[in-house]
């Protein structure tokens, strides 16, 4: 797993032992979302709705350990399934800009190399140093889940 600040952006790269449709499924399906994104102890996504096409609106609530309450949603600006997938990105607990998230998806010999770039953070060092540490703990937990999952359907 590689995550990097580049500029603006937050570039990540992970590879995943699951075919694409399989990440992409995760990363856009309700039931699936909230089951990977978040841990016991730090905080756990839920309520999410998706309206999968461009232009559509999706988002969530996150619960924290504490149970304070954050909400995070966006539109859609690119729906390729399973090649790439990207959307705005509008988090409740940072005053920060609109935000653009974008995966591309590429099948490999042992599964999928996810690329995200997160970009927008122009002016935010704070908050793209927190996010940059977000998406680390995102892509373990994402590929962990695939895994798991692809590990379950065979």
């Amino acid at each position: 797993m590689k995550v990097n600040i580049e500029g603006d952006a937050i570039v990540a790269e992970i590879e995943i032992e699951a075919p694409p449709d399989v990440v992409f499924d995760a990363l856009v399906t309700p039931e699936d979302l909230a089951a990977w994104w978040g841990a016991d102890g730090m905080y756990r996504t839920g309520n999410w709705r998706i309206d999968l096409r461009l232009g559509g609106n999706w988002s969530c609530e996150a619960r924290g350990a504490t149970g304070t309450v954050s909400t995070v949603h966006g539109v859609y600006t690119e729906v390729d399934r399973p090649r790439s997938l990207a959307y705005t990105w509008n988090p409740s607990w940072d005053s920060i800009p609109t935000t653009t998230v974008r995966y591309t998806l590429e099948p490999t010999a042992r599964g999928t190399q996810v690329h995200v770039v997160h970009s927008g953070f122009a002016g935010q060092q704070k908050s793209q140093q927190g996010h940059t540490e977000g998406w680390q703990r995102v892509f373990g937990w994402l590929a962990a889940y695939c895994s798991q999952k692809k590990a379950v359907s065979r």
